[in-house]
């Protein structure tokens, strides 16, 4: 087959880049004609020929348009037997909705933004266009890919009526790099790097994007849970961070570690990790906490949530801002301590098992064309 990925930006980093290099892997590994159209990208892939393609950065509106515009006259150009999109755009035979349906956010960040930052969302030429854009993409499309049940819910409830065919693909982990092996090692190591005891509890808090994810919500559970400290590993502000914490009054507790490359041995570390989170449509954070033996916690408003089981590898909460549900799952969870009952729980929500499934829909939109 000859088959087209199409993502804006390519860079090395990222789960939707690693997503779509996985799958493109795949697919070259299986003989298949493989391309990429981007407006920017990294590395260079001698299995996939790269399709650049321009864009009009002026505004939001005229980015969204404008590649749009472009990836439909490329694919016009070229006689592809079925192209994959990961951006809001009209050409596609299967879109991913992996970032989640902007309909919600909207919704959802009008929960926790300043009244100013919503009324400025309500009236954007730019928010409007992004919205326009995204209707029609999921209307065009014969084959939707949900990476959660939740995501499957938003599209039947944001676009009623709708005629494409919807496949839930849960994200998966990398069972090589997520794993429960080294654990104690890991454990001892990262602890002591942070001056915190073997017996103390620690939880944690993995993501950038603190204000979505729900960082302020947890520092104030944990002002209610006195023996507990966190620990935040993101590219955020330390200031602002800072801010949040003396104004919970638990900055004695709380440890801004930064960006963190070694994640796997930062969940060995870790006796749970929590993301109150307000949108999300799955993420990877869930996955590979659990596959590395450590419980998670998070709310109804994540995909992950789909993963947990509760009382074996965590607890999931109504909302972030449900304070004294959340304090109390944070304790629950820090009872769960059975690391290989824990990370067998996931065993077959594999990254393999994703792209496999991936390409079975590829080959079944393919098919009808």
């Amino acid at each position: 087959m000859k088959i087209a990925f199409i993502k804006q930006k390519y860079v090395v980093f990222g789960g939707g880049e690693s997503y779509v290099a996985g799958l493109m892997a795949l697919c070259a590994k299986q003989g298949h004609d493989v391309h990429l159209i981007a407006n920017h990208w990294q590395g260079e892939d001698e299995s996939v020929q790269l399709h650049p393609v321009a864009i009009n950065k002026f505004s939001r509106k005229t980015r969204v348009h404008s590649f749009a515009d472009s990836v439909k006259r490329c694919v016009e150009a070229n006689n592809f037997d079925c192209t994959l999109s990961l951006e809001r755009t009209i050409s596609q035979h299967i879109w991913r909705g992996g970032d989640g349906l902007y309909p919600m956010w909207l919704q959802r960040r009008a929960l926790f933004e300043p009244w100013y930052k919503n009324l400025f969302n309500k009236y954007s030429f730019d928010q409007a266009a992004v919205l326009k854009m995204e209707e029609r993409c999921v209307r065009a499309t014969p084959h939707l890919i949900a990476n959660s049940e939740m995501v499957k819910n938003d599209l039947l409830e944001a676009y009623p009526n709708l005629t494409s065919e919807i496949h839930v693909i849960h994200n998966g982990f990398d069972p090589v790099r997520f794993t429960t092996l080294n654990r104690d090692t890991n454990r001892q190591r990262i602890r002591e790097q942070f001056s915190i005891s073997p017996e103390q509890s620690l939880i944690g808090f993995v993501g950038s994007g603190w204000q979505r994810k729900g960082l302020p919500e947890l520092m104030e559970a944990v002002a209610l849970l006195p023996d507990v400290k966190l620990l935040v590993a993101g590219r955020d502000d330390i200031n602002r961070l800072e801010k949040i914490a003396n104004h919970f009054g638990v900055r004695d507790r709380v440890i801004l570690a930064g960006g963190i490359t070694d994640i796997a041995s930062l969940y060995h570390a870790l006796d749970l990790t929590v993301l109150p989170t307000w949108f999300d449509s799955f993420g990877f954070v869930g996955l590979e906490s659990i596959a590395c033996g450590t419980p998670y916690v998070t709310t109804l408003w994540a995909g992950s949530h789909e993963a947990i089981q509760p009382g074996i590898n965590g607890y999931v909460i109504s909302r972030p801002d449900a304070t004294e549900e959340l304090a109390d799952a944070i304790l629950r969870g820090l009872q769960l301590n059975n690391v290989t009952q824990i990370a067998s729980s996931i065993s077959d929500w594999t990254f393999e098992n994703n792209l496999n499934k991936t390409l079975d829909v590829i080959s079944k939109a393919a098919s009808e064309f």
